[in-house]
């Protein structure tokens, strides 16, 4: 399962991304915010998707920057959450990093560009080559 979250800057982005979802019928679950709230945090919303890709779903998270989004998901063991301001980062994140967390930042993303970068993350297969897979070893044992 796909899950999405997003603070007060990324709601607006959230809710169309959750539209051309719906579209493609790429099933997802919103994990908040459920409207938009100028005086919520992003820290509630990242743990809620961070938690639940550490059960083997996918995330994406949306703020202003998805620079807080990205250092909160980054907390939580197992979760490599990426900011992609381009097509081009979110292939390599996905592809290269195993990046099970898309960050995108609203104040930069537009909505066209938004949903190019979703279906290039979405349709991006991690690399099974072994300098991508080590490396991806080493991230787990960190902090242990």
């Amino acid at each position: 399962m796909l899950y999405l979250g997003a603070d007060h800057n990324g709601y607006w982005l959230k809710e169309e991304i959750k539209e051309y979802l719906a579209k493609h019928k790429i099933p997802f679950r919103d994990a908040g915010a459920a409207k938009h709230d100028k005086n919520d945090d992003y820290p509630l919303y990242a743990l809620k998707v961070a938690r639940r890709v550490k059960e083997g779903d996918l995330g994406i998270l949306l703020c202003g920057s998805g620079n807080g989004m990205a250092i909160v998901a980054n907390k939580l063991r197992g979760i490599r959450a990426a900011l992609a301001p381009s097509v081009f980062s979110a292939r390599k994140a996905r592809e290269d990093d195993h990046a099970n967390v898309l960050v995108l930042s609203a104040w930069e993303t537009n909505v066209e560009k938004a949903r190019r970068i979703v279906a290039t993350w979405l349709s991006t297969r991690p690399s099974k080559a072994a300098r991508h897979l080590r490396r991806i070893r080493a991230i787990g044992r960190m902090g242990r």
